[in-house]
């Protein structure tokens, strides 16, 4: 079982910004739905704590983990996969679990990412609305990046942690181009934010997760590995070291190419947008 470490709580925002880019559907949303891919189905536990509430209503009513799913529902899979929110007894995590194949998030973790995103927009230029649905699709796509290793049987080589952050790193790269720099802007806000109160010790080197300031400039340097000129701003404004950056388009490649030899040829092939989906995973969306 793969378990993200605590995130800090700060202080009780509202759950109204969450995921805004992932727009509403027509149809109302059930508890339990199927996506429409034989093998994905999602879960929306109702919770009993009322502040989770609201929460609970913004996920379900924007179809959030449909979404999630049918992205990747592209991907044949071997077995049914579930993805599912909860309520964790307090505990602000998100996992996904190799023996019931489940992706799992808790209304928890929800929560203290709504606490740490600012009220206004940073400094840095990164709004409110980035701040929580950066890290929300973040973490969605890295459980989902644990359940394709194991379920497709990947050869990791180094820690799977890094592994998964690299496969989600390059999935949202390849969201519409503002979508994509919103979520990197907004996921980089969250990494930098946890940096910031993470206390270093030597227990935390131990972890199975790299420390967050680390994943921050991993998934900066991918960012900007990807399309220098979309994502110039990054060593512009330097918020990556000018010695790191050199090495980001070939970082990049490397990625790249381990997607495209082991995770590529498993995309589901119809008529009409097959290769398409092929030739997109292939490219960053900025440079469509």
């Amino acid at each position: 079982m793969q378990k993200a470490r605590r995130h800090p709580a700060l202080r009780a925002l509202s759950a109204a910004p969450l995921l805004t880019f992932l727009s509403p559907m027509t149809v109302a949303a059930q508890d339990t739905a199927h996506t429409g891919r034989r093998h994905i189905s999602v879960v929306y536990d109702s919770p009993e704590q009322p502040d989770h509430r609201e929460i609970y209503e913004s996920v379900r009513q924007r179809h959030v983990l449909e979404r999630v799913a049918a992205a990747f529902g592209l991907v044949r899979l071997p077995r049914r996969l579930t993805y599912r929110f909860k309520e964790c007894s307090g505990e602000p995590n998100a996992w996904y679990d190799p023996r019931t194949h489940s992706v799992t998030v808790c209304y928890e973790l929800i929560a203290s990412i709504l606490r740490l995103a600012p009220n206004t927009t940073s400094p840095a230029g990164v709004t409110r609305e980035d701040a929580v649905r950066g890290p929300v699709v973040q973490i969605l796509f890295h459980e989902s990046s644990h359940a394709l290793l194991d379920l497709l049987r990947i050869p990791v080589l180094g820690r799977e942690e890094d592994a998964a952050d690299q496969v989600a790193s390059l999935v949202l790269l390849h969201l519409a181009p503002a979508d994509a720099r919103a979520v990197v802007n907004g996921s980089a806000y969250f990494f930098a934010t946890l940096g910031k109160h993470e206390a270093i010790d030597r227990g935390s080197f131990a972890d199975a997760h790299s420390l967050s300031w680390q994943r921050f400039y991993n998934l900066a340097c991918l960012a900007y590995g990807s399309d220098k000129r979309h994502y110039g701003y990054i060593v512009e404004k330097d918020y990556l070291p000018a010695a790191r950056a050199k090495t980001c388009e070939e970082e990049y490649k490397q990625i790249a190419l381990a997607f495209q030899t082991l995770i590529v040829p498993h995309l589901r092939v119809s008529p009409g947008h097959g290769e398409r989906l092929r030739r997109a995973f292939g490219k960053p969306s900025a440079a469509r």
